[in-house]
Parts: C-alpha cells; sequence; structure tokens
C-alpha cells in the first residue's frame, strides 16, 4: 500500500445575486459534495461566508489529507477525475459563480496537480496541469 496526500482549495463567490439563488447554490454545494461517492471529498467541510443583505455568495473549502497508507485506492485513483466531474457540475449548474482553486494527489510516486477557473456567465471549467 501507497502513502498518500490530497489537498484542494475550492472558491465560489458570486456578487448582487438574489437570496433565493444563495440558498440554492449553497444546499447544491453541500448536497453535491456531502453525497459524493469519492471518500476524499464528500468529507469537505464548506465554509459558508455568504452574507444574505449585501446579496453576496462565498463558499470555500480547504482540505489537507495525509495517509501514511492509503485507506481507499480506488477513491485515490479516481480523485482527479471525480473533482473535475464535481467542479464541471457546479460551474454548469451555477453559471453565475467565481469559481477558482486547485487540487492536487501525491499517491506513491505519482503526483498531479491542477488549478481551476470559471468566471462567471461561463458554465464551464477550465483546468491547467502544474508541472
Amino acid at each position: 500500500m501507497s502513502s498518500l496526500k490530497i489537498s484542494y482549495k475550492i472558491y465560489l463567490e458570486a456578487e448582487d445575486i438574489s437570496q433565493s439563488r444563495i440558498q440554492s447554490c449553497t444546499s447544491f454545494v453541500n448536497e453535491i459534495i456531502k453525497n459524493h461517492t469519492n471518500s476524499y471529498l464528500n468529507r469537505a467541510k464548506i465554509t459558508d461566508e455568504c452574507d444574505m443583505e449585501d446579496f453576496v455568495l462565498r463558499l470555500y473549502a480547504e482540505e489537507e489529507i495525509n495517509e501514511a497508507v492509503c485507506s481507499s485506492e480506488e477513491d485515490a485513483k479516481a480523485f482527479v477525475d471525480d473533482t473535475v466531474d464535481m467542479l464541471f457540475d457546479i460551474a454548469h449548474m451555477h453559471s453565475f459563480l467565481d469559481m477558482e482553486g486547485s487540487f492536487s494527489i501525491e499517491l506513491g510516486c505519482e503526483n498531479r496537480a491542477y488549478t481551476f477557473r470559471s468566471e462567471s456567465g461561463d458554465s464551464l471549467c477550465d483546468f491547467e496541469e502544474q508541472k
């Protein structure tokens, strides 16, 4: 069994949006993470700094996972694809969001790291592999 190190930083923000959009987006993001099948994603803690009175949505998750022995090699191997799919789903369903962040995985000798960005009005998410 290999050692594992995963980290991710996900920032979601939108300004001047309705309170109902703030509530529905917050609920969607919490549900998509809580019900995710990947054990390394569904443990994410979403910090909610939304301000309903100022019509600002601000959610973020920062996580670092270190395991001397990987507890779920299947989930670890699927982590990058599962993260990309989840971020695409969020960007597609809530195109009014500005999204940015990074995620990485070190599984044994294999290292992969990415940054991502999606601007408001764009229902896609751009990813860049870090060298």
